[in-house]
């Protein structure tokens, strides 16, 4: 019963880590001047830290080589990396707004369109700076489309990052129970 608890939370472990590396290699893939930003790259590496431990959990279920601490310490360890992707996310998108539409302030399409994380990059010219959402166009609505978008994106990436870190605190506290009642620890028992 516990077995086929945990191996569908490793299922959804997989496939949340998988939409975070998507998520985020997309938003790395469209950035225009400079290097993404360190919340973008590091979401790259969460992703796939939790598809390796997904599988290394996975794989622990059905194979006794790999010892239930293991598991558990990894499971530990993607749950704080998770949690500081979510953090990090929920720091660099605070106070702007993913609805970008005739309603909102002038200020705050501004602050939302010199946010490094969703602007594609910046580039300083002596006439001022251009964003990399704006590049091949003039138009505002096309510019507001194109941030929408990636803030939805990394909104997402950010919900993404903190349902793996639940994921993480649940499969311990499953993983401990299993411990409990009799899985396997990775040591080996001395019989005499």
């Amino acid at each position: 019963m516990l077995s086929g608890v945990a191996l569908g939370l490793r299922g959804f472990q997989l496939l949340f880590s998988i939409v975070i590396l998507g998520l985020a290699a997309t938003l790395i893939s469209s950035q225009v001047y400079g290097d993404s930003p360190t919340t973008t790259r590091y979401s790259t590496f969460t992703g796939g830290f939790g598809i390796i431990v997904a599988c290394v959990g996975a794989a622990g279920l059905f194979i006794s080589a790999i010892p239930e601490l293991i598991v558990l310490g990894l499971d530990a360890l993607s749950g704080i990396l998770f949690a500081a992707g979510g953090i990090a996310w929920a720091v660099g998108l605070r106070g702007i707004s993913c609805s970008l539409n005739d309603h909102i302030s002038r200020e705050d399409w501004i602050k939302t369109l010199t946010n490094d994380l969703i602007n594609q990059g910046t580039l300083k010219v002596n006439d001022g700076t251009w964003y990399g959402v704006q590049r091949g166009t003039d138009d505002a609505d096309v510019v507001s489309d194109r941030l929408s978008s990636n803030c939805k994106k990394g909104l997402a990436d950010e919900v993404f990052q903190f349902l793996c870190f639940v994921l993480a605190v649940g499969l311990i506290v499953l993983g401990y129970i299993r411990m409990r009642k009799g899985g396997k620890t990775g040591g080996s028992s001395y019989v005499a």
